[in-house]
């Protein structure tokens, strides 16, 4: 059967059961430090009870000694000198002194008025005689000082008394009544109990109080190394102490903050190597793709140039001769022209093209290679750079940038449709832009078409002399000027764009 839930601290809003509590710090620490305050206010209320009544018996021994020295040591031949010693020690000590001769006649007594009353008639009318005791405990001290517990014969009361003879024929003593010690030790027995209670409750609430906020951090502690376990490096403790409890706070936030950046360099190096294997196979798959567009590309021209090689070999007729020596020259021609690109992509790849800058005016260029390449096509065009649109970059490279736009352009345009140049300026950025009509790219095809041998018509007649290559050799050559290059779809067709830095030369 569980235990019943323990209502316990509301003002903490706990509750538990008490298996739970044996598990919190906080509680065995109250329950430790509470027990000691209670042990010790049990032991104090016991040794009040018992050792409280002798401890004033034991003080009061002393001080009944030390008075009767004081009167020994008085000048009885000075009567108001000794009745206001005598006075004084009665009042400040609650002691009864008497001083009397061999015959027991009292001479000085401070018991009720009668000492008064004696000293007042001044004379032998009235005859005051020593109490009777009898001594139930007698005990020789220094000084010839006899101290003794007696009781008085006619209410048996207890006295403790001390008695020492003063000269030839007098004897003082000096006695307290024993009820009276043992009435104030009673009523310091219940101060101390009532005050040791206050205090223990007191205690308790400090200790409780104490308790949770000692543990209260290394609980927390334990909840953030917790979630540290999990790779939740969230948390942060704010302990605002300096004691080792605030040092070891720090500590784990020092450590929760070390591990996060640990954690964190490691997600990122392995998300760069997540991103190099994926570069890496994606190279890879580049690679054999390029081989294979490679082999597909020389694989025909090789064919026909061996077929018609045998063919005049077997000396065929001179009609076709010659038709065969101007097929292998045209194949030989291509298969020149697509190595001559691929090693002009590999070069812009790998920088061994060197980038020689300089200021020259882009709207030349593009009027140049327009009127080039567009030459005896049904293609209008229009160059629409404003004259003297300077820019910062190497002439040759952008000549052929523009090149293999113009030529993307002119397969793709229809005859009768229009090819033309735009410049726009943006702070330091000049923007070319190529624009022909004629039907859109797919939005799936715009990523594919800058890599190399990607072609838009899927024919690959061989009366074309492009091989896909012209884009890829674009993004090569904006990469080393560190620039940008795309494509968009018009209203009217399709519009291919690259920056260039602006020269600030006139």
């Amino acid at each position: 059967m569980a235990l019943p839930t323990l209502k316990l601290f509301t003002e903490w809003g706990i509750s538990l059961n008490l298996k739970e509590l044996k598990n919190k710090l906080w509680f065995n620490i109250f329950v430790r430090i509470a027990a000691v305050f209670a042990a010790f206010v049990l032991v104090l209320c016991l040794s009040n009870v018992t050792l409280l009544v002798r401890f004033f018996s034991l003080k009061e021994k002393r001080l009944l000694k030390e008075q009767l020295l004081a009167v020994s040591e008085l000048d009885f031949n000075e009567s108001s000198q000794v009745v206001k010693a005598l006075s004084d020690i009665n009042e400040k000590y609650n002691f009864d002194v008497e001083i009397y001769n061999r015959a027991g006649r009292i001479l000085y007594t401070t018991h009720g008025s009668q000492m008064m009353d004696y000293f007042s008639l001044k004379n032998d009318k009235f005859v005051m005689t020593h109490e009777e005791l009898t001594a139930t405990k007698s005990e020789m001290l220094s000084g010839d000082i006899i101290f003794e517990t007696a009781v008085r014969k006619f209410d048996q009361r207890e006295y403790l008394l001390c008695r020492k003879q003063i000269g030839d024929n007098l004897f003082a003593e000096v006695r307290v009544q024993k009820q009276l010690i043992s009435n104030s030790a009673s009523i310091a027995n219940e101060f101390i109990i009532v005050i040791s209670v206050i205090c223990l409750i007191i205690s308790v609430v400090w200790v409780l109080n104490f308790a949770r906020k000692f543990s209260k951090p290394i609980a927390e502690m334990n909840e953030i190394t917790k979630d540290m376990t999990k790779l939740d490096f969230s948390r942060k403790l704010t302990v605002n102490r300096s004691d080792e409890i605030g040092q070891l706070a720090g500590s784990v936030n020092e450590l929760s903050a070390s591990l996060n950046t640990a954690l964190s360099d490691l997600k990122e190096t392995n998300a760069r190597l997540r991103s190099d294997i994926e570069l890496e196979r994606q190279l890879d798959v580049m690679r054999r793709g390029f081989i294979a567009n490679v082999s597909h590309e020389l694989k025909t021209p090789i064919s026909i140039i061996s077929g018609y090689a045998e063919g005049l070999k077997l000396n065929v007729s001179p009609e076709s001769k010659e038709e065969y020596c101007n097929t292998i020259i045209d194949e030989s021609q291509r298969m020149n022209k697509l190595v001559l690109s691929i090693l002009d992509l590999s070069r812009y790849e790998s920088g061994q093209i060197p980038l020689n800058k300089e200021s020259f005016d882009i709207s030349s260029v593009c009027e140049d290679s327009l009127t080039r390449i567009f030459a005896g096509k049904d293609i209008e065009t229009e160059n629409k750079v404003p004259l003297g649109t300077l820019i910062n970059a190497d002439p040759l490279q952008i000549e052929q940038v523009l090149k293999s736009y113009f030529e993307n352009a002119a397969a793709h345009t229809p005859d009768g449709g229009k090819v033309w140049t735009e410049g726009t300026v943006s702070g330091d950025t000049v923007r070319i832009s190529v624009f022909n009509t004629g039907s859109h790219i797919d939005e799936e095809v715009m990523p594919q078409i800058w890599q190399s041998f990607f072609r838009g018509d899927k024919s690959h007649k061989r009366e074309s002399t492009r091989f896909g290559l012209g884009l890829s050799i674009v993004t090569a050559i904006m990469k080393l000027h560190g620039s940008k290059c795309g494509v968009y779809n018009t209203d009217f067709g399709v519009c291919f764009w690259f920056d260039a830095e602006k020269s600030a030369e006139p």
